[in-house]
């Protein structure tokens, strides 16, 4: 059982990890994970701003990649972030800032931090939760004026005790101080530089310009917002040039008839052959070219020259500037008579600006969950400050971020706690449903920890901290939940490289168009009507008449050709099949997390869960409470016939013994006396003289016996004290007592895999030997919803196994109890990935014949055994066998399924449910590894997936989920997939020989911005999610 936190008389917090983890989760042994020689690898995650779609990532990923000294590379267009894992000593951070920026985006460096070995992350992050790591906080130092207080400064932090490192900076008062918060806080390194004359206050962050800029996830949704604040303003600055040309083009040349005094005056000549509208369009088109087209051509010139790559800005600025340039040879060499289509460039440019801001705002609600998880933290906390000459404590309100482990904080009602911590005074009831989904309050009184980011709704409580900033938990599933968003399922990198090579394909396609057409121009192949521009281009155009209300002569069929090829460069859109997985993704994350599940495997993990096959379960902790209890006892009820109120006394002397351990059986043994025991048991003291506990045997101690009882027993009247012993039957039946349990009962307890705990009295004197007199049955309690959950896993079609590291019998009675058809039992904590690995490779079948290759619960053996009468006897025997011959006998056809399989697969799709304690190598090897928690750190370095609430439907929440998103995913993909077959074709003018008509340029942008907006509808549309109820 984890202890409580433990504080110094300075109200200090001091580390005992065992608060946390347990022995076997932290291991010590540095030099074991990490060879003395290898480099560090340091995880950086930089902010990148001008990423448009997955051209832009995919250019970005292989550029980063292709550097000596980087691992690996994910960039999320989501959220503009970056994380590089890389070698410090190779690739420095201005390095990877500079690249980046050298491409052409906007990056700055938000977080870098030394990657441990994974295999040390739980001490790791045991070490950053307890404050032993080291953390960088920054300071405003004033008065400093020349080197001389630098190098004073610089001493005086060194000699404070717990700082590793400092830097002072001259130029702009600031000072960076590595120190470690569990030795010395912000609040007092400020006051001892503030002692020293140099007035110095915390910066809000842990970087240099404050205001939140080094939180990741933080800074990804003030980078949302203002996305959408810039594309808002580029949009209204698009109006301000397609509203004059809806006027002119569509109204006065379309719409008015040629009678009408304004388009009298519009269409009059004023320069040369021009008239006044073709000028008017030709300005507005112009300024509309330079100012909103300045932004898709920067950015096509950085991915073409820059990224190495093509993305959806080089084809609107292409199809642009060949409508502009187009429209200006064709007036200019007819003289004003020609066709024109200025507005075709415009009306594009406004209709790609009002997507990409509707795509802004999508993309902001995609994330909403995380923004709720960043706006729980608050950014005020209550300090309790006891002062020597008052009476009462001082309440001073300080930032969160200048918390210090062992501060003494005041939580009111209606306030959220503004870090983790332990309740030190008072009572309250707490609202955590935004962390577990759970909407009931939990009651917490003093002694009970508290999560940072909870609201308090009752009662005012005082807390000391024990878990601060960037440690705390609500900052890990923040931070948990930012990765498993940004993280890519297989058919993603599978879109992505297809959008990679999409804007290339495009204008090939639309150069093959434009060559196409000009030839069966000339050819004589391209109809009259289909020349007439508005008949042809659906309405738009010029009016087709000239200003004495004639029809003008159609179309050239090389303008014609040209608004074909610009039709194929803006109706085609890699942005639909670059969002058609993160934004399901992103959303399907959030609601997880808002249903208490944090998918740290993001999109890769989801998209296994969608196909599992297997769902392995650990036994203790996982299946059953990890809570022993009593469930049958025995009593010689013939004592207390001949000595009434003997069990009561016995009762006592049992309850006082084993209320002297900690070892959960005896608590378990003393809460059910303490249900159960007589009400007259108080009138019998029990009378220990002495005890003892033998680790691994039990607990003895010496007792004087009633005279009563003494004769109900047999013994002597001298017999008046006697050894008192309660553990093993082994080790009592070694102390000289003799097994009286009723036989029928111990067979019956050791079928069912019940532990049994015996209580004898061997009376102190010579030539006498005691006897068991009572006996208790432990078991581990079933999770009540277990069955449930085995049962509705079945329905689905998914295999349930067991594996176990108890007796067999314990575990096959668990099974029978629960329904599982698949054991293994008698595995060692890393024996149990081998098992998950023969599970895989075994692949599945859809008949019966998989439970001739497991343990029968039903029948407690291993049938389609021919070594069953070899089988080893014992737990211990068991594990010392090894492990492939035990997976060679359990599962005869080891790697294959039986000839009689009617269906064969190759790979099964296995999840391992555990604890997140001792299941680390089968969670791993796992598809999908799923950890049973309350958010500790250890269930969160540990698994993909986690479950915060404690109840297995949450796992059933989860798998249902996790194939609605994909279902999601593929629907995505589909209709980018379908829309780029169908509307390329249309948009090069394959209708034309069925309808005489084609796709204005102008349609085809609005149909390219529907595109991406109704992938981010239907990834939205995730939201309207409900989980079931059991």
């Amino acid at each position: 059982m984890p202890s409580s936190p433990v504080f110094n008389s300075k109200g200090r917090f001091s580390s005992d990890s065992t608060a946390l983890h347990t022995p076997s989760q932290i291991s010590h042994d540095g030099a074991s994970m990490h060879g003395d020689n290898a480099p560090e690898e340091t995880e950086t995650i930089l902010s990148v701003s001008g990423m448009t779609c997955a051209s832009c990532v995919n250019g970005i990923e292989r550029h980063i990649s292709s550097m000596d000294g980087v691992s690996s590379i994910k960039v999320d267009l989501m959220t503009a972030q970056a994380t590089v894992c890389h070698v410090g000593q190779l690739v420095t951070v201005d390095i990877l800032r500079a690249a980046i920026e050298e491409m052409g985006f906007d990056a700055s460096v938000l977080s870098s931090t030394i990657r441990h070995n994974k295999n040390s992350a739980a001490a790791n992050s045991a070490a950053l939760i307890s404050g032993e790591q080291p953390v960088e906080s920054w300071f405003n130092v004033e008065g400093m004026t020349c080197g001389s207080c630098v190098a004073t400064i610089t001493a005086l932090l060194s000699e404070l005790p717990g700082v590793v490192n400092a830097d002072v900076q001259l130029l702009t008062a600031q000072a960076m101080v590595k120190h470690r918060p569990r030795d010395i806080g912000v609040r007092e390194i400020a006051d001892a530089l503030s002692s020293a004359r140099y007035q110095t206050t915390p910066l809000n962050t842990g970087s240099a310009d404050g205001a939140f800029a080094g939180d990741p996830s933080a800074v990804a949704l003030q980078n949302l917002q203002k996305h959408r604040r810039q594309a808002a303003i580029r949009f209204a600055w698009s109006l301000l040039f397609s509203i004059p040309m809806l006027i002119i083009s569509m109204i006065i040349d379309m719409a008015l008839p040629e009678s009408n005094p304004t388009a009298k005056l519009f269409h009059r000549k004023v320069f040369q052959h021009y008239s006044v509208s073709i000028i008017c369009i030709f300005f507005i088109a112009t300024a509309a070219q330079i100012i909103l087209g300045a932004y898709f051509y920067n950015h096509a010139f950085k991915s073409l020259f820059r990224a190495k790559t093509a993305n959806m800005d080089v084809l609107i600025a292409l199809g642009t500037t060949a409508a502009y340039v187009g429209s200006i040879v064709s007036v200019t060499l007819q003289k004003g008579d020609g066709e024109q289509f200025f507005e075709t460039a415009v009306f594009l440019m406004t209709f790609v600006l009002l997507g990409r801001w509707l795509e802004a705002i999508a993309k902001g609600r995609t994330v909403s969950a995380v923004e709720a998880l960043v706006k729980m933290q608050p950014d005020e906390a209550l300090l309790v400050r006891v002062q020597p000459d008052q009476a009462q404590p001082v309440l001073e309100p300080i930032n969160t971020r200048q918390i210090q482990l062992g501060d003494l904080l005041q939580v009111n009602n209606g306030m959220r706690v503004p870090c983790d911590g332990v309740i030190t005074r008072g009572q309250t009831d707490i609202d955590e449903s935004l962390l577990t989904g759970e909407s009931v309050p939990v009651v917490k009184s003093e002694g009970s920890a508290v999560t940072g980011g909870t609201l308090n709704i009752s009662q005012s409580i005082q807390m000391r901290a024990t878990a601060i900033n960037e440690s705390s938990t609500l900052s890990r599933i923040v931070r948990l939940v930012r990765e498993a968003q940004s993280s890519k399922p297989h058919i993603q990198e599978v879109a992505d490289r297809v959008a990679s090579r999409f804007v290339p394909f495009v204008v090939l396609a639309a150069l093959i168009v434009f060559i196409a057409w000009i030839a069966a121009g000339a050819a004589g192949a391209v109809r009259r009507q289909w020349l007439d521009s508005k008949q042809a281009m659906g309405g738009f155009g010029s009016s087709g008449m000239d200003g004495n209300g004639h029809g003008q002569e159609p179309m050239a069929y090389g303008i014609f050709a040209l608004l074909n090829a610009i039709s194929v460069l803006v109706i085609a859109c890699p942005c639909a099949l670059g969002l058609a997985a993160p934004t399901a993704i992103m959303v399907g994350t959030g609601m997880a997390a808002r249903f208490g599940i944090l998918v740290k495997g993001g999109g890769a993990t989801m998209e296994a869960a969608s196909k599992i096959d297997v769902v392995a379960f650990d036994k203790t902790g996982t299946l059953t409470m990890g809570k022993p209890a009593v469930v049958d006892s025995y009593m010689d009820e013939s004592l207390d016939a001949r000595a009434t109120g003997f069990s009561a006394w016995l009762n006592a002397c049992v309850l006082e013994l084993e209320s002297l351990s900690s070892h959960p059986l005896a608590a378990a043994i003393c809460a059910y006396i303490r249900e159960h025991r007589p009400a007259d048991a108080a009138a019998l003291p029990s009378q220990l003289l002495e005890h003892m506990e033998l680790p691994g045997r039990g607990m003895r101690a010496t007792v004087q016996i009633p005279a009563e009882f003494v004769s109900a027993l047999g013994w002597p009247a001298t017999a008046t004290s006697a050894r008192i012993l309660v553990g093993k039957d082994a080790w009592v039946k070694d102390e000289g007592s003799a097994m009286s349990t009723p036989l029928e009962m111990r067979s019956r307890w050791s079928d069912n895999g019940y532990t049994p705990v015996a209580v004898a009295l061997v009376p102190i004197v010579p030539a006498l030997s005691g006897s068991v007199i009572a006996a208790f049955a432990l078991a581990d309690q079933v999770r009540p919803e277990a069955r449930d959950v085995v049962g509705k896993l079945k329905q689905r079609g998914i295999e349930v196994w067991m594996i176990s590291g108890d007796h067999p019998a314990a575990a096959n009675a668990i099974a029978r109890e629960l329904g599982i058809d698949h054991v293994m039992a008698g595995v060692l904590p890393e024996q149990k990935s081998e098992v998950v690995r023969s599970l895989q490779q075994r692949g599945r079948s859809s008949t019966s014949d998989l439970q001739l290759m497991s343990t029968s619960a039903a029948e407690n053996t291993m049938v389609n055994s021919p070594d069953f009468s070899k089988r080893p006897a014992t737990l211990a025997e068991m594990s010392a066998e090894p492990l492939g011959s035990r997976l060679a006998r359990w599962m005869p056809r080891f790697g294959r399924l039986s000839a009689s399989a009617t269906k064969y697969h190759p790979y099964a799709k296995v999840a391992m449910v555990g604890d997140g304690v001792n299941d680390a190598p089968a969670l791993a090897q796992a598809d999908v590894g799923i950890a049973v928690g309350s958010g500790t750190a250890a269930a969160m370095e540990t698994a993909p997936a986690l479950l915060m609430r404690p109840s297995l439907y949450s796992l059933l929440t989860f798998l249902d989920l996790s194939r609605t998103v994909f279902r999601r995913v593929k629907l995505n993909f589909v209709w980018a997939s379908v829309y780029n077959i169908v509307c390329i074709p249309i948009a090069a003018g394959i209708l034309y020989p069925a309808v005489n008509r084609g796709l204005p340029p102008v349609i085809a942008g609005l149909l390219m911005i529907a595109s991406s907006l109704t992938v981010m509808a239907s990834s939205l549309s995730l939201k309207l999610y409900r989980e079931r109820k059991y």
